[in-house]
């Protein structure tokens, strides 16, 4: 096997991450224990994501055309949907309402399931008809929303809400107010929307909004051929939109990994995704389930020479890692969260 990379896609940590891995009171207590990304990240060539992993993972398809186009547009395009001038991706998110302000945690970036969808995608339909705005479920438990042309609108994606201050991660730009006005009837149509007691009886967090953000216009889905050699894995809504663009299926995560009759793999996993299957769970104890299970089987095929180069992105840097780069022996170790800064 050649490479394998993997994505924690939703992993940003604050600017002022303490040096030696401690986490700041936003994450929890004490240092994680992750011996593979400590490895990874101590011998590995280090370099800014100055595309973020998306346009990284474009160009890594061979689709550089597509490396800076919005999330939005490139998720619709693994849609059929109807013509629009402009879409947009809405994330289901969680509001905790403090003494003193607003704010989200990784436990906040909801995934809907497919009934949750259709339900809120049809009561979308009827509350906001008229609007020139629709709502369409998408597999990765989120929506993309059609609508308007506006003028530029700057958004942030719901990921690096953990550590932006709300107030300041609004959508800016000429064509912000249209948006604000519309994240401001979404909170007021859902806050008295029946399907949110069911989620609170359930023991689920209702849902506060719907995050607007990443918007543009979908590209053509003009499929292009892609070697058999190339293995996508990962549910995300950019994911899919990419693969269809490249000519390829995302997949699950195998059982077995690494995998098994590919040259390339991408893998993109995600913290809150962990935080969902398992309610106990905190950041620290997801992250370490991926070291154990992801980082830590494609380090020892690279120790092993059945890999040729390991690839990690995560908090807006890449480490690229190959078997000759172990004898960097004099680079010192970085303990937990602090590997990863």
């Amino acid at each position: 096997m050649r490479e394998i990379v993997i994505v924690i896609s939703d992993l940003y940590l604050p600017a002022d991450l303490e040096p030696e891995g401690q986490d700041p009171a936003s994450i929890g207590a004490g240092a994680a224990v992750l011996p593979a990304i400590e490895r990874v990240t101590r011998f590995a060539s280090r370099a800014p994501l100055t595309e973020g992993w998306r346009g990284w993972a474009a160009r890594w398809l061979d689709l550089p055309e597509h490396a800076q186009r919005p999330a939005a547009s490139i998720a619709a395009a693994a849609q059929e949907v109807p013509a629009a001038p402009a879409c947009w991706l809405a994330s289901p998110l969680h509001l905790i309402e403090g003494l003193t302000r607003v704010h989200v945690d990784w436990r906040c970036l909801l995934r809907l399931e497919r009934a949750e969808r259709d339900r809120l995608a049809a009561d979308f339909k009827e509350t906001f008809r008229g609007s020139g705005y629709e709502l369409i479920g998408l597999e990765s438990g989120e929506f993309l929303l059609l609508g308007p042309a506006l003028a530029p609108v700057e958004t942030i994606e719901p990921a690096r809400l953990p550590h932006t201050p709300m107030a300041e991660a609004l959508p800016g730009g000429a064509g912000a107010a249209a948006l604000r006005r519309l994240g401001a009837e979404l909170e007021m149509w859902l806050h008295a929307h029946p399907l949110n007691g069911e989620r609170v009886r359930r023991g689920e967090p209702p849902v506060s909004t719907l995050w607007v953000w990443g918007g543009g216009q979908a590209p053509e889905a003009a499929a292009a051929a892609r070697s058999s050699s190339h293995a996508v894995f990962g549910s995300e809504a950019y994911v899919r939109g990419l693969c269809r663009l490249a000519g390829l299926d995302s997949q699950p995560m195998p059982a077995e990994w690494p995998p098994a009759g590919t040259s390339h793999a991408l893998c993109v996993v995600s913290i809150a995704d962990g935080l969902r299957n398992d309610t106990r769970a905190g950041l620290l104890d997801v992250l370490a389930e991926l070291d154990r299970r992801v980082i830590a089987p494609a380090l020892e095929a690279l120790r092993g020479a059945r890999l040729e180069r390991l690839v990690l992105l995560a908090n807006d840097r890449c480490w690229t890692l190959r078997a000759a780069d172990r004898w960097r022996l004099w680079r010192r170790q970085r303990a937990g969260l602090g590997a990863l800064a």
